[in-house]
């Protein structure tokens, strides 16, 4: 016999060492297998029992695994896996050099769950090898009982991790049917505001999201406010698209740029001081974002046709159209042509540091200041405007330097007069604007009614505007001299020549003091000028002085 280790406690407790043919020892062995069957237990009792029946050693434990015997414990040995294969799951000896060798067997249900090698000096009694073929059985139960077990568990296993993802699954599937729901709920109140204006819009985004919401230009000009909680509309919400929460020019306001093509024609802020926006809520903004885009780009093509008949009028008037026909076209644009109008040209860098276009900026600049237009662009890059005499013009120029971040412009603005005199007026506004650019000074705003001298230096009207110029300071004076023959002009003439002396003037005129005294007031009273005013004194001399050389040039 093989000297063996003691078995173990629990299999002391279950098999009598001293008695291996004692069939009760036998029955309670088997027994003990059946109770609570895993492979290593099974192994443990199985391996304990065979020593005890038989004294023989345990050298291999095989375990069946999907019909294949694999090593289970044992030192490895090739040949002797080999002559267990060879017995192909029937028990008996195995060919030996040493000693007694035997494959034992262990079934269940026609089928091997596993085998012991078992070594020993001699043969066994047969009764002792009836026991161990009888030990056989409850083994290869225990053996199969444990198999179940294991693939029952893994089948547990496997319906508790199916039901753990049906679960998760129904989680997610009852959380997309919730969104969906909020969505198809969103769409369903923007449908409804559908057609009825930026407003309506604006006030259903507030409405869904709980929060102020505002609606700005590209220009930052505010087109529709809902407050919630008092909250005040925020500024110039330009600078925070896209920025980060902490650089923002309006802080606690989320902003999103709407866009046509790749042109930015508004922005919403929805108040967010706490950046906490649900998906909802992110979803209604972009929801009113894509209304909104149709919306602005609707009545941006409405503009853009009153825009080009605009501009086709602009440059009709100026080039001197049928006047009837400019009154019907101009009703149509809402534009009255039946006051006095000016010419206004603008030129300016391109392109502007901020990239906004000057004919957009001053389209623009002129509807903040309530000052109705037609606006055309030149083909030498300057921008005209036709506007009413009765708006102030003069922070035109610094407004435009604000909204193109430039102050390299330059604006000319002709004189006042009637829809049939606009090509006089424009012609006015180009020359100033030309003026003004060759000065030392060349950009900024002029105003043709400011020019005084200038006007009569630019010869490049071939004297029209140096006849205007003496209309301006002496056609009255022309008119009252040529009518009444009180020589009114020669006596400005000579008094003017005189340094304003009252004695020598009487004197060249050979008139009374009391009779120049007369005539200087009747030429205060036609030409309206202030004979006082340094200013005045200078033009009408200019005045006298340029038109007693065209008499004598014309001689």
């Amino acid at each position: 016999m093989c000297a063996v280790s003691d078995p173990p406690s629990v299999a002391r407790s279950d098999i009598d060492a001293t008695g291996r043919s004692d069939l009760f020892d036998f029955s309670r062995a088997g027994s003990a297998i059946l109770e609570q069957p895993t492979v290593r237990r099974t192994v443990r009792l199985a391996s304990a029992a065979a020593r005890t029946i038989t004294g023989c050693a345990v050298l291999a434990v095989y375990i069946a695994d999907r019909g294949t015997l694999s090593r289970y414990s044992g030192r490895a040995n090739r040949r002797l896996d080999l002559l267990v294969e060879a017995r192909a799951g029937s028990s008996g000896a195995l060919t030996s050099d040493r000693g007694w060798r035997y494959a034992l067997f262990l079934r269940a249900g026609g089928a091997v769950r596993g085998a012991f090698a078992l070594e020993a000096a001699a043969e066994p009694s047969r009764e002792a090898l009836v026991l161990l073929c009888a030990l056989a059985e409850p083994a290869g139960a225990a053996l199969a009982a444990t198999e179940l077990l294991e693939r029952e568990r893994r089948r547990a296993r496997e319906l508790w991790r199916l039901g753990e993802a049906q679960a998760s699954e129904n989680r997610t599937l009852a959380a997309t049917i919730a969104r969906l729901d909020a969505h198809e709920h969103i769409r369903v109140a923007f449908d409804a505001a559908a057609g009825d204006g930026e407003t309506r819009i604006i006030a259903v985004l507030s409405a869904l999201t709980g929060r102020s919401v505002v609606l700005q230009d590209s220009f930052g000009n505010e087109r529709a406010f809902v407050p919630v909680d008092g909250s005040a509309a925020p500024p110039n919400l330009r600078s925070c698209v896209g920025a980060p929460a902490a650089a923002r020019g309006a802080p606690g306001w989320r902003c999103t740029t709407i866009c046509s093509g790749e042109e930015a024609v508004g922005v919403i802020g929805v108040h967010d001081p706490d950046d906490d926006l649900s998906d909802d809520d992110l979803f209604a903004l972009e929801h009113a974002r894509a209304l909104m885009a149709i919306e602005l780009v609707h009545h941006r093509s409405i503009a853009e046709v009153e825009i080009r008949l605009g501009r086709d009028l602009a440059d009709d008037l100026v080039a001197g159209c049928d006047g009837v026909e400019a009154l019907a076209r101009a009703e149509l644009l809402h534009f009255d042509l039946s006051g006095h109008l000016r010419a206004v040209l603008v030129s300016w860098e391109r392109p502007t540091p901020s990239r906004v276009d000057i004919a957009t900026a001053l389209r623009h600049e002129l509807t903040v200041m309530h000052a109705p237009a037609l606006v055309s662009r030149r083909t030498d890059g300057a921008v005209l405007a036709i506007v009413s005499d009765r708006h102030d013009l003069s922070g035109l120029y610094e407004r435009l330097a604000s909204t193109t971040d430039s102050a390299r412009g330059t604006i000319g603005v002709g004189g006042r007069c009637v829809a049939r005199d606009l090509p006089r007026s424009f012609a006015e506004a180009t020359r100033t604007l030309r003026i003004r650019v060759e000065s030392s000074q060349p950009h900024g705003f002029s105003h043709h009614d400011d020019l005084g001298l200038l006007r009569i230096l630019d010869t490049s009207d071939g004297g029209v505007e140096l006849a205007a110029y003496l209309e301006t300071w002496l056609g009255a004076l022309i008119a009252h001299d040529r009518d009444h023959h009180p020589e009114l002009v020669r006596t400005l003439t000579v008094y003017l020549d005189s340094g304003g002396n009252y004695d020598r003037t009487a004197e060249a005129l050979t008139i009374h003091r009391s009779t120049l005294r007369y005539r200087l007031g009747r030429i205060r009273e036609l030409s309206g000028r202030d004979l006082a005013d340094p200013e005045c004194r200078f033009n009408l001399h200019i005045a006298v002085r340029a038109r007693a050389a065209l008499r004598d040039g014309s001689r």
